[in-house]
């Protein structure tokens, strides 16, 4: 749920709604086919993306070395930013003529999936090299026995503290192997006191830690083939109890500041922590370049807390953008050679590094290691210490309910923060609206 994660939750429910109603459009009408074909006797393929600037120009390049490898394969690229390209892909659902290639991320695939407009990659095993990839990375797109993506990088959530504010309060970095949720209170609540101006820990508005409790409490958003809840209600108000008790303590921003700065859109760069103002937040790891890049000083990652003694294990990776292909691509090979070099080549992988999340097969982790920022470098051990942990996987999203549960759960969040639901109400809240998407 690398990240895209952020941008503009509101936008992607839309995208969502509208590609579900396209969806419908499609199972009625007839389908135009996909306009890619031949040129002068080369197979010519889209490749579609979402990205900003610097990603545009990075994909480009490795599609240019692709097509140098492949001279009977010619690569037409489009790219847009995130709004725009569900929008489109959604248009080209309708009228039957999606990309050849194409970006995909959860859990809008999986309407894409059930509807049949994805290509089975596993009818084209011959062409990937998917010996090195773990089950755990692909278990999102393995569907009912087949293959609907290859993943682009894998990335984690975790908590990134400021060694230096820790050091200047006079408060010990955390031992993250035996550290509670009591225990992070406690922490906040002892930076916040010896450090004037300074705040404990950034407070905690997206479902990002919900998960790891969850998973820590032996449940998950979903059951494992994404068909019903997978959570209780007293987990997700004993986690809401957490939160009220962290706002309480002093550790933390106001709610006020918090909902404030979350919608001015506030990126990494604005962080507290990269603005020495806090001295914990949680983040999605992949941002730690650009974090560090703005506080002009090296952070730490830590494990979320409560993984000592937890039914088990919390902590998880997975890709948060896959490599899938057109259900009606004339070029099926074709495709699958891209995604295969996309995913596998080293070459391609030291152009974009982890742009799109820490490649997955450790072979090519090992040959692009010695082009690696020292950030970049921490990030991969510290998605290599959680796979040592053996994380189960994390489970598929509900097709129809889960595009709704960020907003959800950012919107019941803030009523607890303002103490406009207890955490039993918003519990019970949360689910309700969740099952009432299904």
């Amino acid at each position: 749920m690398n990240n895209p994660s952020r941008l503009s939750r509101r936008t992607r429910l839309r995208a969502a709604g509208l590609t579900c109603s396209v969806f419908a459009l499609v199972l009625s009408a007839g389908c135009a086919a996909d306009s890619s074909g031949s040129d002068n006797g080369k197979a010519v393929i889209r490749f579609n993306w979402w990205g900003y600037d610097a990603r545009h120009e990075m994909t480009k390049q490795m599609v240019a070395l692709f097509e140098k490898e492949h001279p009977n394969i010619d690569v037409q690229v489009e790219y847009s930013n995130w709004d725009d390209y569900w929008k489109k892909l959604s248009t080209s659902a309708a009228a039957g003529d999606m990309p050849d290639v194409l970006q995909i991320t959860d859990p809008f695939m999986f309407s894409y999936i059930d509807n049949g407009q994805l290509l089975d990659l596993k009818k084209y095993k011959d062409l990937l090299h998917t010996d090195k990839l773990t089950e755990n990375s692909m278990a999102m797109t393995t569907v009912k026995g087949g293959l609907y993506g290859l993943p682009a990088g894998d990335s984690a959530f975790g908590v990134a503290v400021d060694p230096a504010a820790f050091k200047k309060a006079g408060v010990p970095v955390p031992d993250d192997t035996k550290w509670s949720w009591d225990d992070y209170v406690e922490t906040a609540t002892a930076l916040s006191k010896k450090q004037p101006g300074l705040v404990g820990s950034v407070m905690e508005l997206y479902p990002n830690m919900l998960g790891v409790w969850l998973r820590q409490h032996g449940e998950d958003f979903w059951t494992e083939d994404g068909s019903d809840i997978g959570f209780t209600e007293k987990t997700v108000a004993d986690y809401w109890k957490w939160v009220l008790k962290l706002r309480d303590s002093g550790g933390t921003t106001s709610a006020e500041a918090a909902v404030e700065a979350q919608s001015a859109g506030a990126g990494i760069e604005q962080n507290l922590v990269a603005t020495h103002k806090a001295a914990m937040t949680e983040m999605s790891v992949t941002q730690l370049g650009a974090l560090e890049t703005a506080a002009q000083r090296e952070t730490k990652l830590l494990l979320f807390p409560g993984e000592d003694g937890a039914s088990q294990v919390g902590a998880y990776t997975k890709p948060g953008i896959w490599y899938g292909a057109s259900a009606r691509t004339k070029h099926p090979k074709e495709a699958a050679e891209l995604i295969d070099f996309l995913v596998n080549s080293p070459e391609a992988n030291k152009i974009q590094k982890f742009d799109r999340g820490v490649p997955v097969n450790p072979d090519v982790i090992k040959a692009i290691r010695p082009v690696l920022s020292p950030a970049e470098k921490r990030i991969a051990d510290y998605l290599a210490r959680i796979n040592a942990l053996k994380p189960t996987a994390v489970h598929m999203s509900n097709a129809k309910a889960g595009p709704s549960v960020p907003d959800t759960f950012k919107r019941i969040n803030e009523d607890v923060l303002f103490n406009r639901l207890s955490p039993k109400e918003a519990a019970k809240k949360f689910i309700s609206e969740i099952k009432s998407q299904m």
